[in-house]
């Protein structure tokens, strides 16, 4: 399964969106960084060391240089007085889950082909790991909500 398929597959399921939506809004995460390593652990893909680092630094850069920006013009568009501009939201909206997507598709293609080095290991510790190396966040009970969604 591509990343983005598993990405769309993951956000319909009940509370992935909202423990996502959490750990962006309230623990400053990446969530394309969290779905591809969600995604890596449920594919049996070794993601560690110098790949992890990699990994991080590309999402850093995104997110800072094109996530962060756009996030920001949707949240002014959607608070506009006395009323937001439905289309320029959507605009907005569409914009930002572009570039989310391109970011999933850049980590997708720096991720190895699936192998069985990783079936012993719990995707709620890979996702406190990534957490902690992405921010030094210490949110144990956001991302295990995500991984129990994503499980």
């Amino acid at each position: 399964m591509t990343l983005w398929a598993f990405a769309l597959a993951a956000w319909e399921r009940p509370g992935v969106s909202e423990a996502c939506l959490k750990l962006q809004d309230r623990h400053g995460q990446c969530v394309p960084l969290l779905l591809w390593r969600g995604w890596a652990t449920a594919e049996g893909r070794r993601v560690a060391g110098p790949l992890l680092a990699e990994a991080v630094a590309l999402a850093r850069a995104h997110e800072r240089e094109v996530i962060a920006p756009l996030r920001a013009a949707r949240r002014a568009a959607q608070v506009e007085k006395p009323s937001p501009d439905r289309q320029c939201v959507k605009a907005a909206q569409e914009r930002e889950i572009a570039a989310e997507r391109a970011l999933l598709g850049a980590l997708e293609s720096l991720t190895p082909s699936p192998s069985q080095l990783r079936a012993g290991r719990r995707l709620a510790a890979d996702l406190e790991g990534l957490a902690r190396i992405w921010n030094g966040s210490r949110a144990r009970a956001a991302v295990q909500a995500l991984a129990a969604r994503l499980a």
